[in-house]
């Protein structure tokens, strides 16, 4: 009886470090709540991580391309995850077709030159008319607001033929 109760406080205190993280994951889970209801109810954008980058894998700056146009979205630094999702250090591609006129403090509309990509989608295929044309990316994070600090790709220029 005495080598059961032994074994059973040994095992109780083996566990004691796992316990300690668990209130440690929990306390973090609770602030990220927080944080995440502050920027829901405060219209904040959600924070971008250092270093996180958004860029193109296709088409590159200056090709001539034929129609209809691959676009491939690429993401460093982050996660991809679809709209309505709050989930930190995610968001999803919002692509500026021609420079719209966007203000980066709000969510982004939806309109022919601002494509959303609420599903998470990383590639689209887009018909647009012979000419020059200019692309670039914003990264929207939930609620479709740029991050802070705003993640843009470079703007692109690119030749569509027939």
């Amino acid at each position: 009886m005495r080598l059961a109760c032994i074994a059973a406080v040994l095992t109780a205190a083996a566990a004691l470090p796992a316990q300690a993280d668990t209130w440690k994951d929990l306390k973090g889970m609770a602030k990220q709540q927080a944080s995440q209801k502050a920027e829901e109810q405060l219209g904040l954008p959600q924070a971008a991580p250092a270093g996180a980058s958004v860029y193109f894998i296709e088409p590159k700056d200056g090709a001539t391309v034929k129609g209809p146009v691959k676009v491939v979205f690429g993401l460093a630094g982050m996660g991809v995850a679809p709209a309505g999702v709050n989930q930190a250090n995610t968001g999803h591609h919002h692509l500026l077709i021609d420079d719209p006129a966007v203000d980066l403090t709000k969510p982004l509309p939806m309109t022919d030159q601002i494509k959303h990509f609420g599903g998470g989608q990383t590639e689209t295929t887009l018909d647009l008319k012979p000419g020059k044309h200019t692309l670039q990316m914003v990264l929207g994070d939930w609620k479709h607001q740029p991050h802070n600090p705003s993640l843009t790709s470079p703007k692109i220029t690119i030749t569509v033929t027939k």
